[in-house]
């Protein structure tokens, strides 16, 4: 390759990273990354006390309210990050067969946080849907939860959280 060549290939790539780095760089300044974070939680009952598996956080919900307290061992049994861009949905594969979709419809400002609309849907392979349409507005880092399917004797419960990028 000539010296004239080389230069214009390595300005062509200068110009690509410079590109792949801006929008880096924007994507992080802007908060635009939204990122929802999923928790499997398998809950069931057993003859003994309330056994709450260490991995999940600091959840009072599991212990105080419906349908919640129906239950007294709660095992995680997944927790993955799905990003997410407004408008875009993004799947993510249950533990049992199912998938669930959540889509960024919107941000908002507030005077104190920002608030996330989403949607969230959970369909199964060559099942009826379990849950057609569910449309939540949260803070980040407040949890919300989906539940009540039944899976290997006990229910499934998913706690989701947005975590602003």
């Amino acid at each position: 390759m000539s010296r004239r060549g080389l230069l214009a290939a390595l300005g062509v790539l200068a110009l690509a990273l410079a590109w792949m780095f801006g929008e880096g760089l924007a994507r992080a300044a802007g908060g635009k990354t939204t990122i929802v974070e999923i928790s499997v939680i398998h809950a069931t009952r057993s003859d003994g006390g309330v056994t709450i598996d260490p991995q999940l956080r600091d959840l009072p919900q599991l212990t105080k309210e419906q349908p919640f307290v129906r239950y007294n061992v709660f095992k995680l049994l997944d927790r993955r990050q799905l990003p997410c861009e407004k408008g875009k949905p993004a799947a993510y594969a249950l533990v049992d067969g199912r998938t669930l979709q959540v889509t960024l419809i919107d941000v908002t400002e507030r005077s104190s946080d920002q608030r996330y609309h989403l949607r969230a849907e959970i369909a199964g392979a060559g099942k009826k849907e379990f849950l057609k349409l569910l449309e939540v507005t949260a803070s980040a880092n407040e949890p919300f939860f989906v539940g009540g399917q039944s899976y290997q004797g006990g229910t499934l419960f998913l706690e989701l959280v947005v975590r602003a990028g």
